[in-house]
């Protein structure tokens, strides 16, 4: 009986020869019904049994089908990311002619395609993705694959100084955290148009500088005005956002207790953005800070007490360290200043990794961290939108698409600095890589090195 079922088991794979038309069926609406519940409850509150009621079979025949719900999601996972790679094969010859930048944009779209077909996959991948889950090892093999395909992409064009490393995954933080802007409805109410379209232009002046004014024209976003927007939010800057400090929560303890108060919330915090929320325990946390349980519940009530109180300090540094951006003014000035801002938000993001992971993800739901999140990410907006707003251009860009494409890369590019064992990038070339995409792509600093007209579409 163990052999047959061994046997049984393996025939209901996806490539089995012996499953038959009636089983595929089954299968794949096994897979249709996850990825339905997955964008409906989220993937840590779907259970097996909602899946096998949905799709009107036993819990032990979908087990026939799949071993677990982790299982469920690597095959949706694998099937999303093979269609990107495709997508990445099928990327033409860039440069600064029209036809490259048609190539790019064309793929830009097609891109946005296929991470609107598998949104719920894209949207709910960074939260499952914990070493201690098969989804892994899946993930970082995509961003390697793609990334070693973007690269030798590339390096074939002349990229004037840019690594073509650091500006594939750059690429790839844009493409993917936008994408998702849009699946979550977070686009700031903006048509899909004006936000591919800014997009392109952004990652073609990020490549290719000197890219001329009528070829970028070519993606007419419908310019927004600039002195609307940089009036409109200045004014909301000046909002004062308060954020409670852990003086302010642990007012009157000890320099002993806040020392051991500091060592659960950056133990907790480097757990958390390993395994995500959901897979992190307390006794993970009182291992990393080497402290026992009775230590942890003398100041905090839970996890999330826990990741609630880091999450209103990180608040507090990120607002600050946002509202710096603005002495940039759009590149005129020290050129060091935006790289000694970059250096500090990178600092930021490691430091408070763990509470920029459940920002990101979405996960836990919990009111706080939500609020905290968007007040955060609307400062981040705010900011950008008089920087970029001070920016004379002479070719389409909506300012409000391109200060989200920039909260995009800022906020997802440090994530992919070690995805794997085979792609890792350095804080310098992280610093290095965020200030050419700022410097060209949305402060157009090098707008000197544009022809005054375009050699044309056959050049």
């Amino acid at each position: 009986m163990r052999e047959i079922a061994s046997v049984r088991r393996s025939s209901y794979g996806p490539s089995s020869p012996t499953i038959g038309e009636r089983g595929a069926r089954t299968r794949q609406a096994i897979l249709d019904a996850s990825l339905a519940l997955f964008a409906q409850k989220g993937f840590h509150a779907t259970l097996i049994d909602d899946i096998a009621t949905r799709v009107g079979i036993s819990r032990a025949a979908l087990y026939q089908y799949f071993a677990s719900k982790e299982e469920i999601f690597t095959e949706l996972a694998h099937t999303a990311g093979n269609d990107l790679i495709r997508v990445v094969r099928r990327l033409g010859p860039l440069g600064p002619t029209a036809q490259g930048f048609d190539n790019l944009h064309w793929w830009i779209g097609e891109w946005a395609w296929v991470q609107d077909k598998y949104a719920t996959m894209f949207v709910e991948w960074a939260k499952v993705d914990s070493p201690r889950t098969p989804m892994h090892s899946h993930i970082g093999d995509f961003v390697h694959s793609y990334a070693v395909r973007m690269t030798q992409r590339l390096t074939q064009a002349d990229l004037n100084g840019l690594a073509p490393e650091g500006a594939a995954l750059a690429i790839l933080a844009m493409m993917r955290r936008v994408n998702q802007y849009r699946a979550m409805r977070m686009a700031r109410g903006l048509p899909d148009e004006a936000v591919l379209d800014t997009l392109a232009v952004t990652v073609q002046l990020a490549l290719f500088p000197d890219t001329a004014a009528d070829v970028l024209a070519l993606a007419d976003t419908g310019e927004t005005t600039r002195r609307k927007v940089r009036v409109q939010h200045e004014r909301s800057l000046d909002t004062v956002v308060h954020f409670e400090s852990l003086e302010d929560r642990f007012s009157g303890r000890s320099e002993r207790a806040m020392s051991t108060i500091r060592r659960l919330l950056d133990a907790g915090g480097q757990v958390m953005a390993e395994r995500g929320f959901h897979a992190t325990s307390v006794e993970d946390i009182l291992k990393r800070a080497s402290l026992g349980r009775g230590t942890f519940y003398k100041y905090f009530d839970d996890k999330l007490d826990l990741l609630q109180a880091q999450a209103a300090e990180a608040a507090g540094a990120v607002v600050t360290l946002v509202d710096r951006f603005r002495e940039i003014d759009g590149g005129i000035g020290d050129p060091a200043a935006l790289r000694s801002w970059l250096s500090d938000f990178i600092a930021c993001r490691q430091r408070y990794a763990g509470v920029f992971r459940t920002w990101s993800d979405g996960e836990p739901r919990d009111d706080t961290l939500q609020g905290l999140s968007r007040q955060v990410g609307c400062r981040h907006l705010r900011t950008f939108d008089v920087v970029l707003g001070s920016v004379e251009r002479d070719y389409p860009f909506t300012v409000s698409a391109g200060s989200l494409v920039l909260m995009a890369l800022l906020d997802q590019l440090v994530n992919y600095s070690v995805v794997s064992k085979h792609v890792v990038l350095t804080n310098e070339v992280l610093v290095d890589t965020l200030a050419a995409f700022i410097e060209r792509g949305f402060l157009d600093t090098q707008a000197h090195l544009r022809p005054e007209r375009s050699v044309g579409r056959d050049a």
